[in-house]
């Protein structure tokens, strides 16, 4: 009897010694406060690319904060220094977090006209504050948001007009000493345009205009071309010059004497 008397007290001081482990365990147990607790706050990304279109854009970027507030929050924003973008550049809004939730927007707005014609330009923004959070701390806190003209390929829909020169005033030979090919545009539906000024030394395979130091022609292009690829022959003698304008009267392309024969650049941006 003794000697079982021994186990008893033996297994009653390891049960002990448990649950005094497991009261300590249970009361070093940290339960995060989503209330009071520290706040985290953080931009959802680093970094994002803002093409904007004539049309204008905008982008969407989250901000989370680890903790909830029963009335909206206000996020704060500073502009950092090292920002190329200037302020007309771009607009900033809808800076907040709504009640009772973890995460808000703001939205940031690009102006296609006060954008740089070509090139890119950075808004940098810092994460400064969010109102209603208590011990704020911030993990990604640096916003960086590219901004740049984005233009589309497809042509406006509409009357194109080419003005045509030629300085010694005997009409275009492009790839021939005589006359040559015209300047051609070629639709994504395969339909090809060709243009240029008569030749009085050679006729032309297409129905050219009959000027012989300036004249104009237009074409028609019409809904949903995709894109419209523009082809200059060549200049035998360094004479030819035309531009190219648009349906809302802007010159989308201009070729001086003397250029060599591939595609024609198009502005798109300004059509």
């Amino acid at each position: 009897m003794k000697k079982m008397k021994n186990i008893i007290n033996k297994l009653g001081i390891l049960l002990a010694g448990v649950a005094f482990i497991l009261s300590s365990c249970e009361e070093e147990k940290v339960v995060y406060d989503s209330v009071s607790g520290q706040t985290l706050a953080s931009f959802s990304t680093s970094s994002v690319n803002l093409g904007v279109p004539t049309e204008g854009a905008s982008v969407e970027i989250f901000v989370t904060a680890s903790t909830e507030f029963d009335s909206e929050r206000t996020i704060s924003l500073e502009v950092d220094p090292a920002s190329t973008a200037s302020a007309d550049q771009y607009t900033i809004s809808n800076k907040g977090i709504p009640a009772g939730e973890y995460v808000g927007q703001i939205t940031i707005e690009g102006d296609f006209e006060a954008l740089p014609e070509e090139g890119l330009t950075q808004l940098i923004l810092n994460l400064t504050d969010v109102s209603g959070s208590n011990d704020l701390t911030f993990g990604n806190e640096t916003l960086t948001v590219s901004l740049f003209r984005e233009c589309s390929s497809a042509p406006t829909p509409g009357a194109w007009t080419i003005n045509m020169g030629d300085s010694y005033g005997d009409g275009w030979q492009t790839d021939d000493a005589n006359g040559g090919s015209g300047l051609t545009c070629t639709l994504s539906d395969g339909t090809v345009f060709e243009v240029g000024l008569c030749s009085p030394y050679e006729d032309k395979n297409y129905d050219c205009t009959s000027e012989l130091s300036s004249g104009s022609t237009i074409i028609i292009i019409p809904e949903g071309i995709e894109f419209a690829d523009w082809n200059f022959p060549g200049d035998a003698y360094g004479e030819i010059s035309f531009s190219i304008v648009a349906p809302n009267g802007n010159t989308v392309a201009e070729v001086g004497p003397g250029a060599d024969a591939g595609a024609v650049e198009i502005d798109f941006c300004a059509q």
